[in-house]
């Protein structure tokens, strides 16, 4: 009995991980706008450029969640461009590469990856920002641990 429940987790598990694709399709249409895409991608750029800069103060001219807003105080700010920049020097965005939402009971998130590059190694290959869909509001920038990459199905 003990081993039809670990066969049966494993199962559920290879189904979960076979049938992720579906769950983030890519935006289309007013969702995957050129505008929407300036915004995000002046947004990381000016995240970098900033940290680059040393200037840790507000960001002027992006509407944000609260809860991004208050992680991005000017010492948290400080505390992630340190890191960043003895991780990876400095960071240059480059091209968008990936624009993707998910499809789950919290549909309310789009996501845009970018290509990116950092001056001390290669491990920097793309920075996402998380943007909410009805009120292009951030919520959200990273550098990911892992490329995401295309199935090729």
């Amino acid at each position: 009995m003990k081993c039809f429940y670990i066969l049966s987790i494993v199962f559920s598990m290879l189904m979960t991980v076979s049938c992720a694709s579906k769950y983030r399709p890519d935006l289309k249409g007013k969702n995957r706008s050129a505008e929407r895409i300036k915004l995000v991608k002046n947004f990381a750029t000016d995240y970098f450029a900033k940290c680059e800069k040393q200037d840790y103060s507000e960001f002027q001219g992006y509407k944000m969640d609260v809860n991004f807003k208050n992680k991005l105080t000017p010492e948290s700010f400080k505390k992630s461009c340190e890191y960043y920049e003895s991780k990876y020097g400095t960071i240059t965005i480059g091209e968008l590469s990936e624009a993707k939402s998910n499809y789950s009971p919290k549909d309310f998130l789009d996501y845009f990856i970018f290509k990116a590059k950092g001056s001390k190694n290669d491990s920097v290959q793309s920075v996402r920002v998380n943007i909410y869909r009805d009120n292009n509001m951030l919520e959200r920038i990273s550098i990911p641990r892992y490329r995401a990459s295309k199935s090729k199905r």
